[in-house]
């Protein structure tokens, strides 16, 4: 095997100085304002919500192979503090100093030497535990790594998590069964792991777990610290076996510091204010109790935060020597973002950095992410079969309605009423399972995308080229049987070519599922704005409304529905040459001879099939840059409401 430098764990030293942190309270969104039945502009008007104070002189040091606990009640500021110093706050101000081994913290610093692990997870369920982490490693490692070494790396990181026994199991999820809530966890972790960061930030790791479950975990974190490694994690309330194993513990109070030190003293340090812990009492339980303030009664409330700023003084009027910055010598022997030199340029310490490896570029992440999505798509078993179901059972339905169509006039109007339903049923079922698919992967795009795994061209080209095959399946179970079962045209070019038309018309349907489903924050507002779309290129498709009698101010919608013109190139195609038999009791002047007078009488003539495809082609490729806009530039973070 090629030796590979990747030399980690040079970081010894996490110090914060007197750290602040302030958010606005934010109003409504627009689009929370509009599902209230709000106008979204009104909230210009209101008056402006002062400033919540998150973290109130937050100051600590951290040293390799330690983990530190951050505990605290709902809203004491845990998450904040770990999303401050991980520079993953979202807005507000920040005052105060980071440093990694005396140099302040700069994003760049953070991507280079620390990992951030989230609360949930957010992982493909249809990938096994290796598959999951190789796909990732391959975007994560220097391009230079041959495989055999990306894989060693995956192998080592299974190794330390204790995942081997799971490695060719499925990750799972909500809705398809896999491996446990905690292994699930510990692949989270090892995502992070693969670049074998010097500090690892996780936010409430043992959240949903049961209490061996999350001892087991907490057991594997503790083992990494061992490794030479700075732990800092958020934890709210833990058992007192788990208590056990945390070098440092911080406990905060509506954002203020009550006590931080070494986890074994937490306990004599409150007894010698007063509060010792009762026998066979968990002190995390006891001590997070003691600095909440209590809501329930005026009385309880004046009570508990008298209680809580007498802590908080006290802790904060103790002569404890403020951590200084130190004057080090940093060596990094290989450069995976290429942004430590900018991170370090101008600091106070002495850096020495060797740059020789560099991330994949774009056709790898383009490359890795096909092969993911394909991999991922092919697996989910339960989505392919009941798509496959609702493409077939469709197909089937119309094809018995309108079997075997006869060529009389009652049958000349049945086949323009045949071709809309074609045209308009699969694609309108098409937009919602779309919608609803990206909605699930949403989180694991934003998440990804945000910690530079790749950018969007070579994941907007991976979703797009990565689901043609698909595609092309269930078009194939939907547009056969309809198309035999109901007596259309026995002419092999006539059926190629109105097989590219339901093609057309459909993957447009999905384009416009895509883009609306990256555009909006919510599934709700996607599915509507989507809905919205398709139904007024339905009503002008030139079925319901002759295309002649419509509103002159709409009559533009007509000449961009793709559904009018798909509905148009498969009429074209289905009525050419055909003729129609005209019973005697009928005047030949009423009765559609053939299918060019029957065109005419629709308004759908005049436009070969040529035309109409590259129309519906364009309007693609439309949506489709639309679609890659929302990505590029829309936070793809969705919300549940």
């Amino acid at each position: 095997m090629e030796e590979i430098a990747y030399n980690r764990h040079e970081l010894k030293t996490l110090t914060v100085n007197a750290l602040h942190y302030e958010v606005e309270e934010r109003g409504l969104e627009w689009w929370q304002a509009l599902s209230s039945f709000q106008m979204p502009w009104t909230k210009k008007d209101l008056p402006r919500l002062p400033k919540r104070k998150v973290l109130n002189d937050v100051s600590f040091e951290v040293k390799s192979g330690e983990m530190l606990a951050v505990l605290g009640s709902s809203g004491s500021g845990k998450t904040s503090l770990i999303d401050v110093i991980a520079c993953n706050n979202d807005g507000g101000e920040v005052t105060g100093d980071v440093y990694i081994n005396g140099l302040k913290r700069t994003p760049a610093m953070i991507k280079e030497c620390a990992a951030c692990v989230r609360q949930d997870d957010r992982l493909l369920p249809h990938l096994t535990v290796k598959e999951t982490l190789t796909f990732v490693a391959q975007l994560k490692l220097p391009k230079e790594w041959s495989r055999q070494n990306v894989l060693s790396r995956v192998d080592s990181v299974i190794a330390e998590l204790g995942l081997r026994h799971v490695t060719d199991s499925k990750v799972g999820g909500e809705e398809v069964r896999g491996i446990s809530g905690g292994e699930r966890r510990r692949v989270s972790i090892g995502i992070q792991l693969l670049l074998d960061p010097s500090i690892l930030f996780l936010d409430e790791p043992t959240s949903g777990l049961d209490s061996f479950t999350a001892h087991h975990l907490m057991e594997t974190l503790a083992k990494l610290s061992k490794n030479d490694r700075i732990v800092m994690l958020s934890i709210h309330q833990p058992r007192s076996d788990i208590f056990a194993l945390f070098d440092l513990i911080m406990l905060l109070s509506q954002g203020h510091v009550v006590y931080n030190g070494k986890a074994a003293d937490m306990v004599a340090y409150f007894t010698s204010l007063g509060h010792p812990c009762p026998e066979l009492t968990n002190p995390c339980d006891f001590y997070v109790d003691l600095t909440t303030v209590d809501m329930k009664t005026i009385e309880r409330e004046q009570e508990s935060s008298d209680r809580v700023k007498t802590l908080v003084s006290t802790f904060s009027s103790k002569d404890e020597a403020t951590p200084k910055k130190t004057t080090v010598k940093f060596k990094v022997e290989d450069d995976t973002r290429g942004q430590v030199n900018e991170a370090f340029d101008g600091s106070d310490g002495d850096l020495e950095v060797t740059t020789t490896n560099t991330r994949p570029g774009m056709w790898d992440q383009f490359s890795v992410l096909l092969r993911r999505a394909t991999k991922n798509s092919l697996e989910d078993y339960g989505f392919l079969a009941v798509q496959a179901v609702e493409a077939l059972a469709m197909s089937v339905m119309i094809g018995l309605v309108f079997f075997d169509l006869k060529l009389d006039q009652l049958s000349a109007r049945d086949r323009f009423g045949l071709l809309y339903i074609i045209g308009a049923l699969y694609p309108y079922m098409v937009i919602l399972d779309v919608i609803g698919k990206y909605y699930k992967e949403r989180f694991t795009i934003y998440f990804e995308m945000k910690d530079g795994l790749y950018s969007a061209w070579p994941y907007f080209w991976a979703k797009v080229i990565g689901e043609i095959p698909e595609h092309l399946f269930f078009i194939l179970l939907y547009a056969v049987p309809v198309y035999f079962l109901s007596g259309m045209q026995l002419d092999p070019l006539i059926f190629l070519q109105s097989f590219g038309i339901i093609f057309l018309v459909v993957y447009n349907s999905r384009c416009i599922g895509q883009f609306a489903g990256a555009l909006m924050p919510t599934y709700q507002l996607a599915v509507i704005t989507a809905q919205s779309i398709f139904t007024l290129f339905l009503l002008s498709s030139g079925f319901i409304f002759n295309l002649e009698n419509l509103f002159v101010g709409t009559q533009w919608i007509s000449y961009v529905s793709h559904l009018k013109w798909g509905y148009q190139a498969l009429c074209v195609l289905e009525f050419t040459n055909l003729n129609f038999t005209c019973p005697a009791n009928l005047p030949e002047s009423v009765c559609l001879n053939n299918g060019e007078e029957a065109l005419m009488a629709y308004s759908l003539d005049g436009n070969p099939v040529w035309h109409s495809a590259s129309i519906i082609s364009g309007e693609i490729l439309f949506f489709l840059f639309l679609y890659f806009i929302s990505i590029k530039f829309i936070s793809q973070k969705p919300h549940q409401t």
